[in-house]
Parts: structure tokens; C-alpha cells; sequence
């Protein structure tokens, strides 16, 4: 009888033909976790090229068919991991989804409303799905897809389009920025996780400068007031992380003015994207249209007529798509469109999102998350900013990022580590 006295486990093992035996179920782990992580990406990156194109310059890729894809990519998910994250903002947003589909029995704008039903539809399924993505998937690999999946969209916008080098004459630059304000979210959760703080900034810097170029009012001030708040609220840590960046970011950002420098056109785009944000932060301190060629008299005369609409059915509202019907037109602000049409109810359930995320970021307020709760903070900050001027109650962007963001803290405070990057 052989003994192992005197022979380490790999030579008893190789003496008694048990390496291969031992080896391939190691193998075979491998190979499931390379596939693992290869199908996570690709999920996650299909998942977010898909409302990318339907929301940019792929017009016949409409609400309808972006939903097919996001149920056919939810049953892939389910079918390998058999669970789904339904959350508190799950619930409360299917309420609103509800509350809306049942408005439609006393709406006046019924053969329009699918233009909220099926983009609300599409925000509930991006809800359940990149938080499915996100809190059971291999973050690693989920988080690069998402990036990933940006990236290839805004890549395809510029290739088709030409962007930011041409200004096509139907530019939706609030839709644009939109699509890179979620792109840069994405790059900053990105780094934080994976630890490239360089390939981070040089990204980042990219996308604000695209930001920019779109020449979106609300964008650009929701970004800087939602940066402005979270260095004020995350201070030490704000400064900290500034003060570790500091040089990279000198650097990043003379090699991008100089590339601008160079490109006349993109340097026209910068120039009026600076010129619009001016003008837009001066009518909000003086809160009246002094003929510099902005539609703030449009937004008063909605705002007027929605607020009166409201009043005469406060609670319930006049039903999904009542605002565009009665007027003609939306009224490019969030609260006004979800006052008159679904009334206290729906304002209640909507801003209700927002209100879940904080106190998810409140409840991890000890915990050593690095950056993370300063991307939250500023993007919370942000979206609720944009949505005083655009309506986001069924908006891609933000589904994604409070997903993304709720799912992130519930891992952190089960016991996910956290990076030590950008902290």
C-alpha cells in the first residue's frame, strides 16, 4: 500500500493518475467563469446600446421594439440566475405606471398616449433589469457592458450623424445630452469599481467636453449645480479626491484644449454650448426673458396653463397625455406635465424615487464607499434639476441611473467591498 508520508499533495496526486481528475473540474470552473463574465457583458452592453439608438438617431427603433429587447434580455437573466431585484423604487414606480395606464380612462389625449405608456413601460423593465444586471451579475463585468454599450452608441452617433464636428439641423440636443450625461455616470461608476483613475479622467473629460458641445441648458447647469452641491455636502472627501487627481487632470485637460484648439468647428460647438449655459443662468437669476432668443415666455404661458389645469382636478389629475393633448405640446418641465395629468398621485410616487435614493445613501452614510456616494448625490442632484426643464418621468437616463445607483448601495451594505480607487 502506497503511503503519502514524504510526498506533497501534487506528487501524490501525480502518482496515483489523479491530476486529471482533479484538474478538470478546475478547468471547467474557469471556463464557466469566462463565460460567466463574457455573457454579463454582453447583456449589459446590448442593454444599454439598445435605448441609446432608439433615443438618438434610430427612429425605427421605437419604444415598442426597445421593450422586446429589454423583456428578451430580463428572461436571459432570469433564466440563468432564477431572481430578480424587485425594490422598493420597483414598486413605487409601478404604482406610477399604473396609476398612468389607469388615467387613460379619463384622459382626453387617449390616442396619445402610448407616447408615455410604452417609454414608462420601457423605464420600469430598464429599472428591474440593470438593477438585476448590477446587484447579481459579476459587477466587473456588468459595469464594463454598460460602458461599454455607451461607448458604441456614442461612437455610432458620431460615425452616422457627425457629431460634434457637424451640427445636424434636427440636432434633439437635449436627448444627445442626456445620452452622455448617462455615458459619463457610467465611465465615473466604472472607475471607481475597476480602479483606472487615469483611462477614468481622460474619458470623463471627453464626455463633459461633449456635454458642452450639445449646447443644452439644463444638462450643463444640472451638472455643475450637482457637482457644486456634493462638494459642499461631501467636502473632505471631495477635496481629497480632487487634490489626488489634481495633475492628471491639468494634464487631461491641456491636451484636450489643445485638440480643440485645433478643430474649428468643435471649437464653435464649445463656444455656443458656453454662450447658451450663460444665458440660461442669468434668466434663472432674473427670471425673465430679456429677447435673447430663449423660449422662457413658452415655459411661463405652460407653466401658467398647467398649474390652472392642475387646480381644476388636483388629485387625480386629467389623465396620462391630457397636457399635450389640451395644448399641443408638452410642458417641457416634469412637475407641470405630472401635476396636470396625474395630479397629486403621480407627483407623490415620481418624486418618491428620488426621495428612496437618498435615504438608501443616508442609511450608508458610515460606510467606506470612496466616491460612490458623491456620483450618487451630484447625479440625484442633477436629474432633479433637469427635471424642472424637461420632462423625466419616463426618461432612459435616468432609469438607468437609479438602477445602477440602488443597486450599487444595496451591495455595499450586504458586505460587497468596496474599491479603494477614487477614495
Amino acid at each position: 500500500m502506497s503511503s503519502r508520508r514524504g510526498m506533497g499533495p501534487d506528487e501524490y496526486a501525480a502518482a496515483h493518475g489523479e491530476v486529471g481528475e482533479r484538474s478538470t473540474p478546475s478547468l471547467r470552473r474557469q471556463l464557466d467563469g469566462i463565460a460567466g463574465w463574457v455573457g454579463t457583458f454582453v447583456l449589459a452592453a446590448v442593454a444599454t446600446l439598445a435605448p441609446i439608438l432608439g433615443g438618438t438617431f434610430v427612429e425605427s427603433f421605437n419604444p415598442a421594439r426597445i421593450a422586446t429587447v429589454l423583456i428578451f434580455l430580463l428572461l436571459l437573466h432570469a433564466l440563468r440566475y432564477r431572481r430578480i431585484l424587485l425594490g422598493r423604487e420597483v414598486a413605487v414606480y409601478s404604482c406610477l405606471l399604473g396609476y398612468m395606464t389607469l388615467s387613460a380612462l379619463w384622459t382626453s389625449g387617449i390616442k396619445i398616449a402610448n407616447n408615455t405608456l410604452l417609454p414608462g413601460a420601457n423605464f420600469l423593465l430598464i429599472l428591474i433589469l440593470y438593477g438585476s444586471l448590477v446587484m447579481f451579475h459579476n459587477l466587473r463585468a456588468a459595469l464594463a457592458g454598460i460602458l461599454f454599450g455607451f461607448l458604441c452608441g456614442a461612437a455610432s452617433y458620431t460615425v452616422f450623424v457627425g457629431f460634434p464636428f457637424v451640427r445636424p439641423p434636427d440636432f434633439a440636443y437635449n436627448a444627445i445630452a442626456g445620452m452622455y450625461l448617462f455615458g459619463l455616470f457610467s465611465i465615473l461608476v466604472w472607475g471607481w469599481h475597476s480602479r483606472r483613475r487615469l483611462l477614468t479622467l481622460l474619458m470623463s473629460a471627453v464626455v463633459v467636453v461633449l456635454i458642452a458641445a450639445t449646447t443644452s441648458i439644463k444638462t450643463n447647469l444640472g451638472m455643475l449645480l450637482g457637482v457644486s452641491t456634493a462638494a459642499v455636502i461631501y467636502f473632505s472627501a471631495f477635496m481629497r479626491i480632487l487634490g489626488r487627481s489634481a495633475i492628471a487632470l491639468v494634464v487631461i485637460c491641456v491636451a484636450i484644449g489643445y485638440v480643440i484648439a485645433s478643430d474649428d468647428a468643435l471649437l464653435e460647438r464649445l463656444q455656443d454650448g458656453v454662450d447658451r449655459v450663460t444665458v440660461g443662468a442669468e434668466i434663472l437669476g432674473a427670471r425673465e426673458d430679456e429677447g435673447q432668443g430663449t423660449s422662457f415666455n413658452d415655459r411661463q404661458y405652460w407653466q401658467k396653463v398647467g398649474l390652472a389645469g392642475w387646480a381644476g382636478n388636483p388629485v387625480f389629475g386629467s389623465g396620462v397625455e391630457a397636457f399635450r393633448a389640451d395644448v399641443g405640446i408638452t410642458s417641457h418641465s416634469t412637475p407641470v406635465d405630472v401635476l396636470y395629468n396625474f395630479g397629486v398621485i403621480g407627483f407623490g410616487l415620481f418624486y418618491a424615487l428620488f426621495v428612496l435614493l437618498l435615504c438608501r445613501l443616508y442609511v450608508t452614510r458610515h460606510m467606506q464607499l470612496g466616491a460612490l456616494p458623491i456620483l450618487i448625490f451630484s447625479g440625484v442632484i442633477c436629474y432633479l434639476f433637469m427635471s424642472l426643464a424637461e420632462p423625466l418621468h419616463y426618461n432612459f437616463s435616468l432609469a438607468a441611473f437609479i438602477a445602477i445607483s440602488t443597486a450599487l448601495l444595496r451591495r455595499q451594505s450586504i458586505g460587497d467591498p468596496a474599491p479603494k480607487a477614487f477614495s
